[in-house]
């Protein structure tokens, strides 16, 4: 049976987490991932080794997660890692393997070099929730906030119209949420997709957003992605 690559892709804080730990109760081999971090009880899902390398990777082109940069050189040393790591997850995996970090956003080409055929799956959520999350646990200035907001969405949106992917919509009510994961996992051939690890909890920052004025092409990149959901 041949192996299949899946990325979860999206913006911090925006439902990545909750996501990539159902595609792990669905089989899909993650390799170690934390399971606990202070801001995420069950765990942001994510690889040590990933996120250090998509660091490095980012560095070395004069950006870091909350500095967005075009991704256009990398190193032998970080290529030969990037290498090791995807081999790991392969002799792991009796067919689906994969990884989420957020910064994939930001680093893809680098990843794409080294998969054929990858499969994603993408996660978005409001802007405003995106931003209280960012400011309670980094003191993001919200302007700030907005603006990262807005140049890792585009990013997901160019991703998407490239690619073609699902993306799936945090802020759905509990039951919305999880059928829209379940059908869409399905869509992508997964078997068993259950949203078991899906806890309401998980989600903070959930006020309501009616008065909030977002920057107009904040507004306007939410609306794409609303749009490309299927929500409106």
């Amino acid at each position: 049976m041949i192996d299949q690559c899946l990325l979860v892709l999206g913006m911090h804080r925006s439902g990545t987490s909750c996501l990539t730990g159902i595609i792990q109760q669905c089989g899909v081999e993650l390799g170690e991932v934390f399971t606990e971090n202070p801001f995420n009880r069950k765990g942001n899902r994510e690889s040590a080794a990933v996120q250090a390398l998509n660091n490095q990777v980012l560095e070395a082109n004069g950006g870091a997660w909350n500095q967005p940069v075009d991704i256009i050189h990398w190193s032998a040393e970080q290529r030969a890692t990037r290498d090791a790591i995807i081999a790991d997850l392969r002799a792991r995996a009796s067919r689906w393997w994969g990884f989420k970090d957020p910064r994939v956003l930001l680093t893809l080409p680098f990843w794409l070099e080294a998969l054929a055929s990858p499969r994603f799956i993408g996660t978005f959520r409001h802007p405003h929730r995106v931003a209280l999350s960012l400011n309670h646990r980094d003191g993001m200035p919200f302007d700030d906030a907005y603006a990262l907001w807005l140049a890792y969405n585009q990013r997901l949106i160019a991703c998407q119209s490239r690619f073609g992917f699902q993306l799936v919509d945090f802020d759905l009510p509990e039951a919305g949420y999880r059928e829209d994961v379940e059908k869409k996992l399905e869509q992508l051939g997964l078997e068993s997709a259950e949203t078991l690890f899906f806890d309401s909890q998980l989600r903070h920052q959930t006020a309501e957003e009616t008065d909030v004025v977002l920057p107009m092409a904040v507004q306007a990149t939410y609306d794409e992605l609303r749009r490309l959901h299927g929500a409106v």
